[in-house]
């Protein structure tokens, strides 16, 4: 799958800072610091749309997008590895 740019399916920089738990300040100010990333895939199977993916730090927000609109959206969190010391 590669990225999707079609600016009339993607959600605006407030809906993804809202999902992400940030003010879009906040949100427009760490994805230009990098620590936001945002992709989009065109859906496979029998719906159209994309499937768009915001992630910060460790929060990852999953979304299906048709027409603009969300059909379906997850939040997860990733969990890290523990240190460890390398005695």
């Amino acid at each position: 799958m590669s990225d999707v740019p079609n600016p009339k399916s993607l959600l605006s920089d407030e809906v993804l800072a809202d999902r992400l738990g940030l003010t879009t300040r906040e949100f427009q100010r760490y994805r230009t610091q990098n620590l936001v990333t945002v992709s989009s895939t065109a859906a496979v199977g029998e719906s159209e749309g994309l499937m768009v993916t915001c992630q910060l730090g460790n929060r990852v927000w999953e979304g299906h997008v048709v027409n603009g609109c969300i059909t379906f959206e997850e939040v997860r969190f990733l969990r890290g590895k523990r240190a460890t010391n390398p005695r």
